[in-house]
């Protein structure tokens, strides 16, 4: 996975948990998580020790998770540190994969298409028109 879509996915799946887990300690935050978005900050928090860029931009994502320029801050410092260590990268793929598996189970099942699908959450309305290859019904 490209590290600059990694560090945006990894950032949009923590920060709602973030958000809903309120201000806690930096250390305390993957206890409030759900399991796996858990193990996903527990190896980012550890990565980014010593390296002061990126723990503010951590600080900063737990005290504000709601907070767009934040999560931007956050995955502009996590995306430097993918690209720096491709074997980080690599242990972060599957965990982020993972969670994106758990956020839609946890999210009320989501709406998800599988080949050729388009998933569609809340409500449509208007003129529906559904095609079977050559042939299109109006509903």
């Amino acid at each position: 996975m490209d590290p600059v879509f990694l560090a945006l996915t990894a950032t949009s799946l923590l920060a709602p948990y973030i958000a809903k887990a309120g201000k806690v300690i930096m250390e305390d935050v993957s206890k409030q998580l759900p399991d796996v978005a858990g193990k996903l900050w527990d190896k980012i928090a550890g990565k980014i020790q010593g390296k002061p860029g990126a723990q503010e931009a951590a600080r900063d994502l737990v005290s504000q998770a709601d907070d767009k320029d934040n999560q931007e801050a956050f995955a502009v410092q996590l995306r430097k540190l993918l690209k720096d260590d491709p074997s980080f990268a690599a242990e972060l793929e599957p965990l982020v994969q993972k969670a994106q598996q758990e956020s839609i189970s946890i999210r009320g099942g989501g709406a998800v298409a599988t080949h050729g699908g388009i998933a569609v959450q809340g409500n449509v309305q208007g003129n529906i028109i559904k095609g079977d290859n050559n042939n299109v019904t109006n509903r």
